[in-house]
């Protein structure tokens, strides 16, 4: 057993026996630990609030690097005011992230969770589908906006929609395909601006990654 020094993001904490509970860590260059932390829960305990999710402590943790336990932490970063503001939407995105199982952690994942509470505030209604748009692409589920998904042929002026997953041109479209103008389409594209999240997102864009996304989580 060795001890580990590493900073980390708390994603989500769970109760198990009477006092103790595992907390989920989401780390810089690792991915995400599943820590086991023994008394947190106890009536005499003084760090409960040190676990709470989105905080961003230094952790000092024992390990085999198959388990993970928990020593003691110092709080770097305590993000209560964020929660309070938009709590649905701060636990939404720590437990998605919590769910992906990460061996490794995107750089984007990272800046973003770090820095979620500015995103909260810069668009708080279209924050979820701009999220999930970069997580995709980082998970390697690119959403092609540009080309024909059958033909490649670059999408210009219009596209179809088939109403799941997926972007045609006119040569390759089928009945019951919605068609996408070009003011929808300019739309579109805005939202793969990695800093900015867009003031509005086409219908057609939400249903793509809510499609996209439960695919991925069913195959899991």
């Amino acid at each position: 057993m060795i001890y580990l020094k590493i900073q980390g993001l708390i994603l989500d904490k769970e109760k198990i026996k009477e006092n103790d509970a595992i907390v989920y860590i989401l780390t810089k260059n690792d991915g995400i630990l599943k820590c086991y932390l023994k008394g947190i829960f106890r009536p005499q305990s003084k760090n409960l609030s040190l676990f709470e999710p989105g905080n961003f402590d230094r952790l000092f943790i024992l390990t085999n690097f198959n388990k993970y336990q928990i020593i003691s932490a110092l709080p770097l970063k305590i993000t209560t005011h964020t929660f309070k503001k938009y709590p649905y939407l701060f636990l939404w995105t720590l437990k998605l992230t919590k769910n992906l199982k990460l061996m490794e952690t995107p750089k984007f994942l990272w800046f973003v969770l770090n820095h979620l509470e500015n995103y909260l505030q810069q668009n708080p209604k279209n924050f979820p589908y701009w999220f999930l748009f970069h997580l995709l692409r980082e998970l390697g589920y690119e959403i092609d906006l540009q080309s024909c998904y059958h033909c490649q042929r670059k999408l210009k002026n219009f596209a179809f929609f088939d109403q799941k997953k997926s972007l045609f041109c006119f040569y390759c479209k089928k009945d019951g395909y919605s068609k996408i103008n070009k003011e929808e389409l300019t739309l579109a594209k805005q939202i793969k601006n990695l800093i900015k999240i867009p003031e509005k997102i086409p219908n057609f864009i939400k249903k793509m990654l809510l499609g996209y996304f439960s695919e991925i989580a069913d195959s899991a």
